[in-house]
């Protein structure tokens, strides 16, 4: 196939929030199509009818549409081959079986779970690989008769040939099965409802799928999905198994180790574009870029990333998931950020303060200050706690750290003088105010000094800068903060 070709798809089932297994998926399907001017196709399949709700699938449109991740046809912009979500495509699926009756490719089986559960026991009892009989592809028509009026409603199971069968994955290389192996298995339930491994065929066939790049816990489908092709005399499409997505602990990632579903990550204060540089990394390795500094290289734009981004680049093995990595990415990121859209950015984590007793410029100096050590925007609710409101909470712990010496109460009283004549309107003045202050308190070590005069106005041994921080105060606070502590 041409470049021209090319059409990906990601394929997830609504049955919860988009994952971070599947959503790297769908950026590597996207990366994949971008880079060579292709189609990323949405299609959602919600044949699980008890598992699947409306209000996952708009979780998927959500946290795709977050990633920046926009499909070229899916559910909710059409294309030339939907409909893009599979409990509307029945019909279809139903056309198809017939094809495969007709072919004798697949037939119908009316045995009941007790009995196939029966033949399985016996397997098991001799040691044997389970296989199913294949008793109900020889049934006489008077036996399909019997059974009917019985009630008894039979599935659609395909015939798996035997044989030695070899695909190349774009990333696993040669992958064999041996299909003796392997059972004749159903393709549409009794309910009429396609199963996984015959829908997933014939929408990738109907939508032209020219690559299917997915995770490796579907190497095992894909022999099933082969023949299924095979059977109905279409083109393979080609495979790429991208390796699990590992917890530090190297084992699957779940709960117990924090967010795993991406609109968690995004309401938490990670950046998306941040979080898709992380994404992008698991498992995928940039070539070098000379144009820019090691420390850096890294990071990358999601034009970038399309522009490197190439399947033979991606290990075979598996991602670890390093919760580190992707905070400092998140904390560089929000660094970089203009300050304006910084602010923009935290305005949700901020609902709690009365911004309007702050200018716009006077908010972004308090920005400036309390970022650097920002590791995910839901941080800065905490960070600017002390900008508003009178009075403060000092803690007992604080308290005893930087309030309980000796010297304390004079470095206070002595600093509420002070402070009648502070340039509150000029920072950098106050940062020369300060250190006449530090001069005027010798012998005590500035450090103490300091330490006592934050703990005062923000009930913190660390934080913002504190010529920002008295500034925007302002005398009226500062005086009330600094006796209340001296009161304490």
């Amino acid at each position: 196939m041409t470049f021209n070709d090319i059409r990906v798809r990601i394929a997830p089932s609504p049955s919860g929030n988009l994952h971070v297994g599947t959503a790297r998926t769908a950026l590597f399907n996207y990366l994949f199509a971008k880079h060579n001017n292709g189609k990323f196709v949405l299609r959602i399949e919600d044949t699980d009818l008890e598992r699947s709700d409306e209000k996952y699938v708009q979780n998927i449109f959500d946290s795709l549409k977050a990633m920046g991740l926009d499909w070229d046809e899916g559910p909710d912009v059409g294309g030339d081959y939907g409909s893009y979500k599979q409990s509307e495509r029945l019909e279809l699926y139903k056309n198809y079986a017939e094809k495969l009756l007709e072919s004798g490719h697949a037939y119908y089986c009316y045995c009941t779970p007790e009995e196939l559960e029966a033949e399985k026991a016996l397997a098991q009892e001799e040691k044997k690989t389970y296989l199913y009989s294949k008793k109900c592809k020889k049934l006489s028509p008077e036996q399909v008769e019997n059974f009917r009026n019985e009630g008894r409603v039979p599935t659609i199971k395909f015939e798996m040939p035997v044989k030695h069968l070899i695909f190349k994955d774009l990333i696993k290389g040669n992958v064999e099965f041996d299909t003796a192996l392997m059972s004749d298995f159903v393709i549409v339930k009794s309910n009429g409802i396609p199963t996984y491994n015959f829908a997933v065929v014939v929408d990738d066939i109907e939508m032209k799928m020219s690559h299917i790049i997915r995770g490796e816990d579907h190497i095992s489908n894909t022999p099933r999905q082969i023949v299924i092709y095979e059977a109905l005399g279409a083109e393979i499409p080609q495979f790429a198994h991208l390796g699990m997505i590992l917890a530090p602990d190297r084992t699957k990632l779940s709960k117990r180790h924090g967010a795993t579903a991406v609109s968690e990550f995004i309401n938490e204060g990670y950046l998306p574009e941040a979080f898709v540089n992380f994404l992008a990394l698991l498992g995928w390795t940039s070539p070098e870029r000379k144009d820019v500094e090691a420390s850096t290289s890294e990071i990358m734009s999601k034009d970038e990333l399309i522009k490197y981004f190439s399947l033979d680049r991606v290990s075979s093995s598996n991602a670890i998931f390093e919760f580190d990595k992707l905070n400092w990415m998140n904390g560089f990121y929000i660094r970089h950020l203009p300050t304006p859209e910084l602010f923009e950015r935290l305005k949700p984590y901020l609902q709690d303060y009365d911004l309007s007793i702050y200018s716009e410029e006077q908010i972004e100096t308090m920005i400036n200050a309390v970022k650097e050590p920002l590791v995910k925007l839901s941080e800065a609710t905490d960070a600017v706690s002390y900008f508003f409101g009178n009075s403060i909470n000092i803690s007992g712990e604080i308290k005893e750290a930087a309030l309980s010496a000796e010297e304390t109460g004079d470095i206070l009283s002595e600093f509420a003088k002070f402070s009648e004549n502070i340039d509150y309107e000029n920072i950098e003045k106050i940062h020369e105010q300060l250190g006449e202050f530090r001069t005027q308190m010798k012998p005590l070590k500035p450090k103490q000094v300091m330490w006592a005069i934050r703990a005062a106005l923000t009930g913190r041994t660390h934080g913002a800068d504190m010529g920002v921080v008295i500034s925007l105060l302002g005398k009226k606070k500062v005086l009330l903060r600094i006796n209340e502590a001296i009161n304490l």
